[in-house]
């Protein structure tokens, strides 16, 4: 374990829990780096040491507000290396590092312009405007990065005009963490073993947003159920309030065929998701959606279950002809139904394919496989720096 560098990852848009940026990268890393913390945003202000990462969390503001705070404690750890993740931080984030002379990671979770053109409040002139100076701000900030890391091949492209140094690593889960453990039965765990026992449960784990296709999730349960009342959905996870009220809502006069457990921690989503039998991920179909790779489709195979999911390119060529993925490319609750009936016509179908989803799994999408690749960026840009005497 080297015991001189100083890693820090920084976020104005993510929580310091992250599933990517803790439990993937943070996590691999402190096994070979001894000083690890991780600064993000989050509804309280915090600081925390959790499996021996610093945790920092400054109270969720207005970007500038976040960003000033953020580079505040910046200055104040003195980091070796800086591991962005996120555009709108980059900026300030580069220019410390230019005059620290000390290397920065850019990691790119999604294509950061396009998402605040399709959710950015206003006209399209003002859309297209911050399109444009976004992505002129990423091209230039990206060009000085030590190093890019994306995730999906489209990324990986974009990237690859401005950097000589990208790599993609994927969000596939922790093998170590999706191995069958008996935690603790808390009352909602209870719920969710009741209605499993009578029912084909349809699970959602994730953000609680309007953009997320749920109520078309709702509606297809509702459709399904048309043909037989067999079927009920949950979901976990928390969002914005307004969303989360308006989930919660829908729920709640659905007859009993939604059911919404909230926010459960991301170490013991794994219970719950063994209890269900099939996983939902049909997103959007435009972009950004349609250049990402959910994290939460890996996680559903981890726990062997086959799952239902959009029909993107980022998707499809993973999962072409595995009986455990229906992809589709229809948002119309009717034909989704007859597509489920069809492809999984009874619960003991779905019981056989649960070994076929772990065994994907196991074979060819944990966290594992791509831990080397991160290990491998990180001995590259300390290395080349080391070299040059900037690391002490």
């Amino acid at each position: 374990m080297n015991e001189t560098i100083n890693i820090l990852h920084i976020s104005c848009t993510h929580n310091p829990d992250d599933d990517r940026i803790f439990y993937r990268e943070g996590l691999s890393l402190k096994k070979h780096y001894s000083s690890i913390s991780i600064i993000g945003v989050d509804k309280q202000e915090r600081v925390d040491t959790k499996r021996g990462i610093r945790i920092l969390a400054v109270k969720e503001a207005n970007y500038k507000k976040n960003i000033q705070e953020i580079m505040m404690e910046v200055q104040k750890q003195k980091p070796n290396l800086l591991h962005v993740h996120d555009l709108f931080i980059l900026k300030q984030a580069m220019k410390y590092a230019k005059g620290k002379k000390i290397p920065l990671i850019y990691d790119v979770h999604e294509h950061f312009p396009l998402l605040v053109k399709r959710y950015l409040p206003g006209s399209l002139l003002k859309k297209e405007a911050h399109y444009a100076m976004l992505s002129l701000l990423e091209k230039r900030e990206s060009h000085q990065a030590s190093h890019i890391i994306t995730v999906v091949p489209q990324l990986t492209e974009r990237f690859s005009r401005w950097n000589n140094h990208v790599t993609e690593i994927r969000n596939y889960p922790r093998k170590d963490l999706f191995q069958k453990q008996e935690g603790k039965e808390t009352p909602k765990l209870r719920i969710l073993r009741d209605v499993a026992k009578d029912h084909i449960v349809i699970i959602y784990a994730g953000n609680i947003s309007r953009y997320r296709n749920l109520f078309l999730m709702g509606e297809t349960i509702k459709a399904l159920n048309k043909e037989s009342n067999s079927y009920i959905g949950v979901t976990l996870g928390d969002g914005e309030k307004e969303d989360i009220d308006a989930w919660k809502t829908y729920c709640n006069t659905s007859s009993g065929q939604l059911i919404h457990l909230g926010y459960v921690p991301h170490e013991n989503i794994p219970q719950y998701l063994r209890e269900a039998h099939l996983g939902w991920c049909v997103l959007p179909n435009y972009s950004p959606f349609t250049m990402s790779l959910p994290n939460k489709i890996f996680e559903y195979l981890a726990c062997g279950l086959p799952f239902i999911a959009s029909n993107f390119y980022t998707i499809c060529y993973l999962f072409k002809n595995n009986p455990a993925a229906l992809l589709v490319s229809e948002e119309d609750p009717k034909v989704l139904s007859a597509r489920i009936h069809t492809a999984f016509p009874h619960r003991a179908y779905l019981q056989e394919l649960r070994k076929i989803a772990k065994k994907t799994f196991l074979n060819q999408f944990t966290w594992e496989s791509e831990e080397s690749k991160l290990l491998d960026v990180y001995q590259q840009v300390l290395g080349g720096y080391r070299n040059n005497d900037k690391i002490s």
